[in-house]
């Protein structure tokens, strides 16, 4: 039985660094988020225009993407994304009408494809997500600012309460690279993985 693990939380919190670090560990499939072809993302962030076709470029390319990754994936598979991310951003940062544009359009995109059996959820403090950011130094994350973080955050948070399906919250201060063996079997046992 094929099995997809998503992880999710704040920008910069390490999902992609989690989900290469587990997909090494685990010997397994890794689906990352495709975020630097969409031309509008820039915009975005320099401006804060531009949301409704960053949203729909998102939409666009990651059922392009999952289709394709679907018809050979492996038997497990992380991913550094949940396909309801672009509804978490278009309910912060669009108004109703275009945000119910978004949803229709993602339902239909995306009712075929496999749910995740689990969402690893990354819990971080505003502080480290922005020193996190700062230390990535991608030039459009830079007008990124505590406000914008800290309401992600809370529509993280509702769209979570909101779920019926296993989500393992972890802090990232509980993630220690430096003891791979034990963090291997800490997440064998969260996930039901077999080491």
């Amino acid at each position: 039985m094929k099995k997809l693990i998503a992880i999710e939380g704040n920008i910069g919190v390490g999902k992609t660094t989690l989900a290469r670090f587990l997909s090494t560990q685990f010997d397994a499939g890794l689906l990352l988020e495709e975020f630097l072809e969409n031309k509008f993302l820039k915009l975005f962030y320099e401006s804060k225009g531009f949301a409704f076709q960053t949203e729909m470029q998102f939409l666009l390319d990651r059922s392009l993407q999952l289709n394709n990754f679907f018809k050979n994936q492996p038997s497990l598979t992380f991913a550094d994304f949940h396909i309801d991310k672009s509804l978490i951003f278009s309910n912060m940062n669009l108004d109703h009408d275009d945000y119910k544009i978004i949803e229709n359009t993602h339902v239909k995109l995306f009712k075929s494809f496999p749910k995740p059996d689990y969402l690893i959820f990354l819990d971080s403090g505003i502080g480290q997500i922005l020193a996190n950011i700062k230390s990535r130094n991608r030039v459009y994350e830079k007008e990124i600012d505590k406000y914008y973080l800290e309401r992600l955050n809370e529509n993280y948070n509702n769209w979570i309460n909101a779920q019926a399906f296993k989500i393992i919250r972890i802090s990232t201060k509980d993630i220690n690279y430096n003891s791979i063996e034990n963090l291997k079997k800490s997440f064998a046992q969260l996930l039901k993985i077999s080491v």
